[in-house]
């Protein structure tokens, strides 16, 4: 009969402290895995990249650096082929919407869990909120965006903005403030909410809304630090981690509402596109996700399976 000694871990994310899913989700979680585990099981939230850069994340969860990993695959390109379908153009409509879909579709599909994340203990997989264009100027059409430079949160997001004409710029979140302030970029691809998480409503004049894209995010655990883990503790943990999908979607709509109510009090115009407008930007880039899954299926993996899945689960959820 194996012993297992009660266990201490760290958890890193990206995000700032004061971000609601830290102190609403992650930090609540970790206390109860304490309480219902009796203390054997305690696990530290480190918010703000402290103990691992954003970028290297997933590394550092991979050798034990960190336990529990918190991050965006977009950090590390190419890593994650299947992961990114979630982040493919006009896919949901609500963050609640995208978390519900991503949970059904990564327990239904085995190949996610067993090509990518073979190596960790996957715990929880879902999306930030919607993206949007966040700019200086307005912009109405796809004939507003030719040339102008926009941050891109993704090498998707860089082919969608190729697409439209426009001219990516790869810059984490973190650095897009100062990047709009000094001129670098005129604008940015990212959830209205950051006009209050990373404080964009101070550069920003304009919203075009248009559920452009879900950023996924993946939580992992290094494999060692699981195994420490007793099976009945395992289980408390998993079920802890069910309501996730529902708790972190509904978050992320807060989060959207609040950052409507900040746009709203900056005196920033939130325009959408009109139905003819919409169709131009849908039209510009649906031949972009014939060839990602495409590419993805040619290295054998099962690309326009899980994007079909995906499609016909949101639907339910609509």
């Amino acid at each position: 009969e194996q012993q297992y000694q009660p266990q201490e871990f760290n958890l890193c994310h990206f995000m700032p402290p004061m971000h609601p899913l830290h102190s609403n989700v992650l930090v609540p979680w970790a206390e109860e895995i304490e309480q219902k585990t009796d203390g054997r099981v305690k696990i530290y939230v480190y918010p703000a990249n402290e103990l691992a850069a954003a970028d290297k994340n997933y590394d550092a969860t991979l050798s034990g650096v960190i336990d529990i990993g918190l991050v965006l695959p977009a950090y590390t390109p190419g890593m994650f082929p299947l992961t990114t379908i979630l982040e493919f153009p006009f896919m949901f409509d609500s963050p609640l919407q995208a978390n519900l879909t991503a949970w059904d579709l990564v327990n239904e599909i085995p190949a996610i869990r067993e090509v990518e994340y073979k190596d960790v203990e996957l715990l929880w997989w879902g999306t930030t909120d919607l993206g949007h264009f966040l700019m200086k100027e307005p912009i109405y059409t796809v004939e507003d965006l030719r040339g102008r430079k926009v941050r891109s949160p993704s090498t998707v997001g860089n082919d969608v903005l190729a697409a439209l004409e426009a001219t990516p710029v790869s810059l984490p979140v973190s650095d897009t403030y100062d990047a709009i302030e000094r001129s670098v970029v005129e604008g940015t691809l990212l959830p209205i909410s950051t006009l209050i998480s990373f404080n964009l409503a101070d550069v920003v004049d304009h919203v075009l809304v248009m559920n452009m894209y879900a950023t996924p995010l993946h939580m992992v655990m290094n494999k060692d630090s699981w195994g420490k883990i007793s099976p009945d503790d395992q289980q408390l943990i998993k079920e802890l981690l069910e309501d996730f999908p529902q708790t972190i979607g509904e978050q992320y709509v807060k989060e959207d509402q609040a950052g409507y109510a900040r746009a709203e009090e900056a005196g920033i115009v939130v325009n959408t596109p009109s139905a003819e407008a919409l169709q131009a930007f849908k039209d510009k880039v649906e031949p972009l996700v014939t060839k990602w899954l495409d590419d993805i299926d040619k290295d054998g993996l099962p690309g326009w399976e899980v994007y079909e899945r995906a499609k016909s689960i949101a639907e339910q959820y609509k």
